[in-house]
């Protein structure tokens, strides 16, 4: 059993020095042909990364979110139903306050406004989004102070001109140096700044940290009134819940408390509209996992036209060593050893194409990740799959050459010219 071992091994190893030779001989045709592979390859690979890199991406961006945790909106649901006495969404305070104290595992609560602002020190501007929150914002979506500190009770009860800064801002604005207790004009209005935030990075294009927070009675006063309803209204309720908790059963407990409070009859739509971080996660995942086939499917293509170069490649090596094969069949070699030789060729030669387009999607993801801050993973089983996918794309459009090979006849090859 081990002597067979070792002689198929032998065979192989012998195929595989003749199909270097052979390429050898012909080596810019070779490099041509691998050219085929290699961009099918390359193309898919960066495929598979990018998918991955994007859904990766837009779930680092759910975690800034925050976790567990419920989004409320007021936006009527798109879902079914009439909306005649709801011609707009309504969310306010009292909602907040409501929720707080009848729904069970509840985390924190944190209401918002949000705006756009304009900064301006020292000749230095920047625009950002400006948040008005309350100190439970810091719970809920996981920030915190890097330097100085957040918002406080004090701050939303005397609507302080206080603001916290994201770290993209401060820099825009102090550079290296240390905000903390500098003023800066926002809208032409006086804040003291208080506290930077920790770094939370950029995800899927986004910078989460060009941002500024500030107590939401400030930004209500100051920058929102205009926009709201009312003197209660709110733009958005984030809902932090207890690990362990059950996010579908806690927005049905939500949207049974808030149809109650709106004196929603069964008929009508909700004047509002609860998303969970569960639903976003499941949603984002199928989008980028369709994402990543269409990808996928395209760069395919690419690869089909590299296996089909590779068929006729060997088409035509076969045409131009008609009279070597007869003389190895002559010499004793089996219709099998001469399959095996032209399926080695091919399968070298999209190995060969393969390991060059791994190498550029390497160096393309690289490029990605450090200078357009996209993620591009290329993870082991990425690159052997493509390597092993390569090697069967050159078995699967090397077969045919391979068997027409085998099945000519000794004398007519040998008669060849």
């Amino acid at each position: 059993m081990i002597g067979n071992f070792t002689h198929s091994l032998s065979a192989w190893l012998v195929n595989i020095s003749i199909a270097m030779t052979a390429l050898r001989t012909n080596l810019m045709r070779s490099i041509l042909t691998t050219l085929g592979v290699m961009i099918g390859v390359f193309a898919v690979t960066l495929a598979v990364a990018v998918g991955s890199g994007a859904q990766v991406s837009v779930m680092q961006s759910i975690n800034a979110l925050g976790s567990n945790m419920a989004l409320v909106f007021p936006q009527p649901d798109s879902e079914g139903g009439s909306r005649s006495n709801f011609d707009r969404g309504r969310l306010t305070m009292r909602d907040a306050r409501a929720i707080e104290k009848q729904i069970d595992g509840i985390t924190q609560i944190a209401p918002q406004l949000r705006t756009n602002i304009q900064l301006v020190v020292a000749g230095r501007n920047a625009s950002t989004i400006a948040i008005g929150a309350t100190p439970g914002y810091a719970d809920v979506a996981n920030v915190a102070a890097d330097t100085g500190r957040f918002i406080s009770e004090a701050d939303v009860r005397s609507a302080a001109r206080v603001v916290v800064l994201g770290p993209s801002v401060a820099r825009k604005l102090f550079g290296g140096f240390d905000p903390i207790g500098e003023t800066v004009r926002i809208n032409r209005a006086p804040f003291t700044i208080v506290g930077v935030l920790e770094s939370k990075g950029s995800s899927f294009g986004n910078d989460n940290d060009d941002l500024a927070i500030m107590p939401i009675s400030t930004t209500r006063q100051r920058f929102a009134g205009d926009s709201l309803a009312g003197p209660d209204d709110l733009q958005m309720l984030f809902v932090g819940f207890e690990d362990g908790v059950s996010l579908s059963r806690a927005k049905r407990q939500l949207t049974a408390l808030l149809r109650d409070r709106n004196r929603v009859r069964d008929n009508e739509i909700n004047p509002f509209t609860i998303r969970t971080t569960e639903e976003f996660m499941k949603e984002t995942g199928q989008v980028t996992s369709i994402f990543q086939i269409v990808l996928v499917a395209i760069a395919s293509i690419s690869l089909l036209v590299g296996g089909i170069g590779i068929m006729n490649i060997m088409l035509v090596s076969v045409t131009e060593r008609t009279r070597e094969i007869g003389l190895r069949m002559a010499l004793g070699a089996k219709r099998s050893d001469i399959r095996n030789q032209f399926l080695v060729e091919a399968a070298v030669l999209c190995v060969i194409g393969g390991v060059m387009g791994l190498i550029l999607a390497f160096a393309s993801g690289f490029a990605l990740t450090k200078y357009a801050d996209f993620p591009v993973p290329i993870g082991l089983s990425v690159a052997i799959g493509a390597i092993l996918f390569s090697a069967a794309v050159g078995l699967i459009f090397g077969g045919y050459p391979a068997i027409r090979a085998s099945r000519l006849s000794p004398i007519e090859a040998l008669r060849s010219e």
